[in-house]
């Protein structure tokens, strides 16, 4: 499929390095002309979803403000300006869990709301995780580190304990590759 020609955008609302919204005048591939396009532009985000050796999962539950509810998540975080996804993906996880990983796997980039934007995010599978040291939050990250077990996790993807739709996709990625990866180790030393 062909993009949108932008014929022309007006910056609404400006307030970067958190969001701008803009109104832009588009002409679509058929000639057919939209001329009050709303977007959100939004800083690029990572998720992780980590594994120990001993098959617990590190996921932090706390309050988020835009939805009004508390959640359960994966640990999370915008992207800085020049640096690379998957070393934002290694300083949030330690930032927030105190864990690193040594094997990680890259899931893919994956936007929000494809027609708003609303920024996108980068999931990433770190296996081999251990705790080094405790988290170091930031003034403003009130949360609770909580350690679950892959059943566990889950439980709270399916039951509507993890109530951010990002997140959610991030935990069924994830435990999709899991299981992919276990078919194949399954075949593999059967066969």
């Amino acid at each position: 499929m062909k993009p949108w020609r932008v014929l022309n955008s007006t910056a609404l609302l400006d307030r970067w390095p958190w969001l701008r919204v803009w109104q832009d005048r588009v002409r679509l591939p058929n000639g057919l002309e939209i001329a009050d396009f709303y977007r959100i532009e939004m800083p690029e985000w990572v998720q992780i979803f980590a594994l120990t050796a001993e098959g617990r999962v590190p996921m932090v539950e706390h309050y988020k403000h835009g939805g009004g509810m508390t959640s359960l998540e994966l640990p999370a975080g915008y992207i800085e300006p020049n640096e690379a996804p998957e070393q934002a993906a290694r300083r949030e996880l330690h930032e927030e869990t105190g864990v690193e990983a040594a094997e990680w796997r890259y899931l893919g980039r994956y936007f929000l709301d494809g027609n708003r934007g609303c920024g996108a995010s980068h999931i990433f599978l770190a296996r081999r995780a251990r705790q080094v040291r405790a988290p170091h939050l930031d003034a403003g990250e009130i949360m609770q580190l909580r350690w679950l077990t892959l059943a566990e996790v889950r439980a709270a993807w399916l039951g509507g304990h993890i109530r951010n739709l990002g997140i959610l996709a991030g935990v069924g990625l994830a435990l999709g590759a899991l299981e992919a990866d276990h078919a194949a180790n399954t075949r593999g030393s059967s066969g």
